[in-house]
């Protein structure tokens, strides 16, 4: 392969004295080309005429007439008509001019790209997302960064989960409980905190201090997360920090069969309002409550390794934190305004 130390700007191959292609003494192996020849290639069809590409590259005629059969060698198919003045592309040399210049226009950004320059464009993104987050954020987000992300991957689960793919380098970004401040090489930006509310059956009394909590947890069982979730964790170390030991009875790892458990009458849960709004369906058959003991809140963190996506965690964080103040949690605050002032973005 021709070198390629043209490609760490933008400018094309006529500038760089370092190419000059002179006459192979083997032929060109079957679909052996490289990003030198390609640019010989589009030179020549974007101005019709071998010379004054050859003047354009600082080359010999020659050696850019050689380069043009090396290709319709290696392609096996004829690229100009010659038969013509100024002479043309045929259909497979205008498929080659438009594929070559996307290859060559892909090729000088892998300086910035590979180096670790800051970029706006990454070929593929590999999301990870809490269970309570997932729906219906994630498509809201994917919306926002189409346009610089052509491609994704979402894995949506528990913390836990989500902190080994992370830590095993099968997952760029993260959105967790977690902030990861025990890592050094990792950043991390807050996204939301929000408080845990109480959810209860329509028919169960408003409980409005810890003496009511108490009660309710005599009348009613918990409907718990599982102990392998953060949030059955947060719970149950919270609920100890007052003093409350309650029998396990349900636990579920999906916040929809909880709040539909509340909703059957089942019994009550702790959920913060993320959770409300993925399961939000069930809010109609059930009553929030805020949480009538201690201050009980949780944060949602962006993660991401330090200084491998330049400016795009930041940028995500952004995204993210302006999706949940548009209109994101209106069904929640619709049943229960009390919580619009203790969110915070």
């Amino acid at each position: 392969m021709i070198g390629m130390n043209w490609i760490h700007n933008a400018a094309p191959l006529a500038h760089h004295r370092a190419y000059r292609p002179t006459e192979p003494t083997t032929p060109m192996r079957h679909r052996d080309f490289d990003l030198d020849s390609l640019e010989v290639f589009v030179t020549v069809a974007e101005l019709g005429n071998m010379t004054r590409a050859a003047g354009q590259l600082g080359l010999t005629q020659s050696a850019v007439s050689h380069v043009v059969r090396q290709l319709e060698t290696a392609f096996a198919t004829q690229l100009f008509d010659r038969s013509i003045r100024p002479m043309a592309l045929t259909a497979s040399g205008h498929r080659l001019w438009h594929w070559s210049k996307r290859i060559l226009g892909d090729a000088r950004q892998l300086p910035a790209v590979i180096g670790g320059k800051d970029t706006l464009f990454v070929p593929e993104l590999r999301l990870g997302c809490i269970d309570t987050l997932a729906a219906p954020f994630m498509p809201r987000l994917l919306q926002q960064l189409r346009d610089s992300v052509p491609s994704f991957s979402i894995a949506a689960g528990l913390s836990r989960q989500l902190r080994e793919q992370f830590m095993a380098r099968r997952l760029d970004v993260i959105f967790t409980n977690e902030s990861f401040d025990d890592l050094d090489q990792v950043d991390s930006f807050r996204l939301l905190s929000e408080p845990f509310v109480l959810l209860v059956p329509r028919s169960a009394p408003d409980v409005a201090d810890e003496a009511g909590l108490r009660a309710l947890s005599q009348a009613l069982p918990l409907i718990r997360n599982t102990v392998d979730s953060s949030l059955g964790r947060m719970v149950d170390q919270h609920l100890r920090r007052l003093g409350m030991e309650i029998p396990r009875s349900f636990a579920f790892d999906a916040v929809d069969t909880m709040m539909a458990m509340v909703a059957e009458e089942m019994g009550w849960s702790l959920l913060p309002p993320t959770a409300l709004v993925k399961s939000r369906q069930h809010l109609g058959r059930l009553k929030v409550l805020p949480f009538p003991a201690a201050s009980f809140r949780r944060s949602v963190f962006v993660v991401a390794r330090k200084g491998e996506l330049g400016s795009l965690p930041a940028r995500i964080n952004k995204a993210g934190r302006a999706i949940l103040t548009q209109g994101y949690f209106t069904d929640v605050f619709a049943s229960s305004p009390w919580l619009k002032p203790m969110i915070s973005r």
